[in-house]
């Protein structure tokens, strides 16, 4: 790392204040072998000037900077990300800059924050986002850098290994591993509260959190064995199952020539599949495995007992 480079230096001071340093001058004169004045220069034209209400701070009583807990598990920027915003950020308030541009600046980094967001997780078709976005963002982070969490979720607090956020049946999910009981689960998005991002950091296998890909609905169980599921496909709906696969496993093992199709696919619980079945009846027939035509039989002849 060239600490000589503004850029550089600036993420490296973002990540000591993100991980709870309080940072004095001289503190900092000495670790990036610089000048005072340069480490002025940082904080008051580029680093202070960075976030809104005062995330990142002076404090006169212990004549150190500091910021707010895990600042950075609130945005959708890394260190290096915003440490290039803040040298852009002063640029426009240069005198040989536009009239106004500081101002429309800001704005253009806030809406392209909000934009990134909603791209990332807003679909016409799905659950809205609006009443936990923080709460995305932050997990969001948190599982990039790995890092634990501690949360309320159905009336306890958790510690979490959070591992992938999914967009399940039009409904947000984050997969996690709860350590105190071993355990991988799915917790619905919108229910997970007071969230803290820990400076504590998590291994788990990617190759057990790439499986979740295959997840068609929440009653995905990666710890089961695989079950593979045979489908008749009537031509009325067959398109539907072409153009969208349920899940990277479905492949076609034969085509009739009216349209119709017999699929395989690989789920790890009958309930995963069994939903869609139901959407579709009587355009879809299980071929195997007989355990799965029962419990669908099942539910047709529960639902004829009450509402026939």
């Amino acid at each position: 790392m060239n600490l000589n480079n503004r850029v550089e230096r600036i993420k490296a001071i973002l990540d000591l204040l993100n991980q709870g340093y309080n940072l004095s001058t001289p503190s900092l004169v000495e670790r990036f072998n610089i000048s005072k004045k340069i480490i002025q220069t940082d904080f008051k034209d580029f680093i202070l000037p960075l976030l809104p209400n005062e995330t990142i701070y002076y404090d006169y009583s212990s004549k150190t900077y500091k910021a707010k807990n895990n600042f950075l598990s609130k945005t959708l920027f890394n260190s290096k990300e915003l440490a290039i915003i803040a040298v852009l950020k002063n640029k426009s308030t240069d005198k040989y800059s536009d009239h106004d541009l500081k101002a429309n600046v800001d704005k253009l980094f806030f809406k392209f924050e909000k934009e990134l967001s909603n791209q990332l997780y807003s679909k016409s078709s799905v659950e809205k986002i609006d009443k936990f976005q923080n709460e995305l963002i932050q997990l969001e982070n948190a599982i990039e850098n790995k890092n634990i969490v501690k949360c309320f979720y159905n009336n306890k607090y958790r510690e979490i290994y959070p591992l992938k956020i999914l967009n399940l049946e039009g409904y947000w999910y984050l997969i996690v591993f709860e350590p105190q009981d071993k355990k991988i689960k799915t917790f619905h998005l919108n229910t997970i509260k007071k969230i803290e991002v820990l400076n504590a950091n998590y291994k788990f296998d990617k190759e057990i959190v790439k499986t979740f890909d295959n997840a068609i609905t929440a009653y995905y169980k990666p710890e089961n064995e695989p079950i593979t599921v045979e489908l008749f496909i009537d031509a009325t709906v067959s398109r539907y199952f072409l153009r969208k696969p349920l899940n990277p496993t479905q492949r076609v093992i034969k085509k009739y020539d009216h349209g119709s199709l017999e699929l395989e696919i690989i789920i790890t619980d009958l309930m995963e599949i069994i939903p869609t079945i139901q959407r579709y009846i009587p355009f879809v027939g299980i071929i195997t495995p007989d355990e799965l035509k029962i419990e669908v039989k099942n539910n047709i002849d529960l639902y004829l007992k009450r509402f026939e």
